[in-house]
């Protein structure tokens, strides 16, 4: 029972050995326009507790049998009515009764004999306060529900897309294998041609965004671990750029690879860097203007401690470019931003940055974006040399690191 509203009267239970205290209690309460219940002991108290819920307590601490503090702590340990509020009554005015009252549980006190205002000004604000806190608790039981419901939902939500993704797999294998069969059967006719390789750079695509989808699930699961072996990274740049090549040729863009002596071997995950960079030069080729060049430069670097070799690649578009204020926002699940005018706005909902903000994280790198050295944006990633074990690096991540150029630290 909570606290009483305006057409029902709050219900109060006093406690006290003697019936002339108890008859003066009730008579201030019924005056003020409460119910009131009585008891004379501790243990007829206990009884009339669970027969009916009060929403206060007035309790004399001087009894016979069960005094009013082991009364209190019995009914502080009562499952559902612990919290019922316990106002003490007592003659006693010494610091130690005052003590003992609050250790036993109690809310308040007051002493004897009652004054009726100083009386109901505490049972006033103790209703008051266990009306909020009912309140409170049903508001928090709401939430809690609301937010079991939204998780169950979430969770449906992410079963049924990892189910999807899976499926799509294989048909869209299976489209890509024909595709490329039957360009390499003979040669079709010019029209054909362009339209079989339309079908295998939308395949591609789509293939890639299944990857991403599964990969960013993955990762927020902490089940996205690399397989991590060395390899030669211009080696797999180069076959990136020439794969990439081909898709672009529609907006008559094209690849610059510059690599600077002294890049090598990379210890990583091949299959998620060659993604990365993927999606890397997709990002750009979708923004970028008709006619421009796409370029990737491979230099050797440090991580941040200075000591720690590392490898930096940038793909540089000739695109607008991505105001500062949504340079981290873009690499955030869902994160978009809108240029109010402008053709090519960078406004998908993809999650081909998020992946590739979560495939760097695994390798204990950094992503960030620079402005290009004359128009467009820059995508810098780092990453370290030989961090990752040649083995299962599930766990593996470097501590979080900031390049120093107003960009995302992963790590």
């Amino acid at each position: 029972m909570s606290v009483a509203s305006a057409e029902t009267p709050a219900t109060i239970l006093v406690v006290d050995d003697n019936l002339q205290n108890r008859e003066v209690a009730e008579g201030h309460l019924v005056g003020a326009g409460y119910a009131v219940l009585q008891a004379e002991s501790g243990a007829a108290a206990l009884v009339s507790l669970e027969a009916r819920r009060p929403d206060l307590v007035l309790l004399d601490v001087l009894m016979p049998g069960m005094d009013g503090f082991q009364t209190c702590r019995r009914i502080r340990a009562l499952p559902e009515i612990g919290d019922t509020p316990v106002l003490f009554l007592t003659a006693l005015g010494d610091l130690e009764t005052h003590k003992a009252a609050m250790d036993s549980g109690a809310d308040d006190f007051l002493t004897k004999p009652l004054n009726r205002t100083e009386l109901l000004i505490r049972v006033r604000s103790l209703l008051r306060i266990k009306q909020l806190s009912d309140e409170l608790r049903r508001n928090y039981e709401v939430i809690r529900s609301q937010r079991n419901e939204l998780l169950a939902a979430q969770r449906q939500k992410e079963e049924l897309t990892t189910l999807i993704v899976h499926d799509l797999k294989n048909p869209l294998s299976s489209i890509l294998s024909n595709v490329q069969y039957v360009l390499g059967r003979n040669a079709p006719v010019p029209d054909e041609r362009d339209a079989l390789e339309d079908v295998m750079r939308a395949s591609q695509s789509m293939v890639r965004l299944v990857m991403n989808l599964l990969d960013v699930s993955r990762s927020e699961d902490g089940a996205l671990v690399p397989l991590v072996t060395d390899f030669d990274l211009p080696v797999l740049l180069g076959e990136v750029c020439s794969e990439m090549g081909r898709r672009i040729e529609d907006k008559e863009q094209h690849l610059a690879l510059a690599v600077t002596p002294g890049v090598g071997t990379l210890r990583g995950d091949r299959d998620l860097v060659r993604r990365l960079f993927e999606n890397l030069i997709d990002n750009a080729y979708k923004y970028g203007p008709r006619r421009a060049t796409i370029s990737i430069d491979l230099t050797p670097a440090t991580m941040d401690d200075g000591a720690e070799p590392a490898v930096e690649i940038r793909v540089r578009d000739e695109g607008e470019g991505i105001p500062t204020a949504y340079r981290q926002l873009i690499f955030e699940k869902y994160g978009r931003f809108d240029r109010p005018g402008a053709h090519d706005a960078r406004t998908s909902h993809g999650l081909g940055l998020v992946f590739c903000r979560r495939a760097v994280t695994v390798h204990g790198g950094a992503i960030w974006i620079d402005d290009g050295p004359t128009r467009g944006g820059c995508f810098c990633v780092r990453l370290p040399v030989a961090r990752l074990p040649l083995s299962d690096a599930a766990g593996t991540r470097a501590p979080a690191s900031t390049p120093g150029r107003g960009g995302i630290a992963i790590g």
